[in-house]
């Protein structure tokens, strides 16, 4: 954005232009081949249509801010507390807090539970089973705006340090693609949402250690026959 202002203003020269540039891109790409992208032909129509384009975007940032002042405002007189709540969870931001309460209404009592939510939000795997196989566990079709913002919300998630998220993510992403991986991870909190707006109480991530038995069982029998497995092959 600063270049292009600049060239708006009327500057051409590489060397101005590149101060410009932030110092990240230039030490990724080089001196020279930055220097080079900046050399060209700017004639006045060209200066006009940024002009007319610079003008639109910043009409659209000023229409933003202006959006998004308006919705902090609603949020704070009608949904103050729900907003806190949902600022309790990891990935969560004060915008991403607002967009899902715009999209839910905050009123998680119109689902029967967080498998119902899920679903409504189009992040929970179809039962497409016949046979007893499973044919496809793609997930089924939902609110495409919510269920944007929670996988954006998952990735901000699975990058924050110390939390479940992040380490749940890694060991997702070992046995499966980092698309699936992430769009669990979306599901996770989106079931941590409904119970968070649900029962209005702050996300707690010591709930989400829940140990069952059958389950601790089953992962103890797998290692055990890996084991079994591995001390087969040593001996051959």
């Amino acid at each position: 954005m600063n270049v292009i202002r600049q060239i708006v203003a009327g500057e051409t020269d590489p060397e101005v232009l590149i101060q410009g540039i932030h110092g990240r891109i230039i030490n990724k790409h080089g001196k020279e081949c930055i220097k080079e992208s900046l050399t060209g032909f700017i004639k006045e129509h060209h200066r006009f249509i940024l002009v007319l384009l610079l003008e639109e975007y910043d009409m659209l940032c000023i229409q933003t801010e202006k959006s998004l002042v308006q919705m902090e405002e609603l949020c704070k007189t009608h949904y103050d507390k729900e907003l806190n709540l949902l600022l309790t969870i990891p990935g969560i931001s004060n915008i991403s807090a607002m967009i899902i309460l715009a999209e839910t209404g905050a009123e998680m009592k119109a689902f029967e539970n967080s498998g119902k939510f899920s679903g409504w939000t189009g992040l929970r795997p179809r039962n497409d089973e016949s046979a007893g196989k499973y044919k496809s566990t793609a997930t089924t079709k939902g609110n495409r705006f919510l269920r944007a913002i929670l996988v954006q919300v998952a990735w901000a998630a699975a990058r924050s340090k110390g939390t479940y998220f992040k380490e749940k993510y890694t060991r997702l992403a070992m046995r499966k693609s980092r698309k699936k991986a992430l769009v669990a991870i979306a599901r996770k909190i989106g079931v941590i949402i409904w119970n968070v707006l649900y029962f209005e109480q702050a996300y707690n991530p010591a709930k989400l250690i829940v140990y069952d038995p059958e389950k601790l069982q089953a992962k103890i029998n797998y290692h055990q026959k890996e084991f079994d497995r591995l001390e087969k092959l040593v001996q051959r």
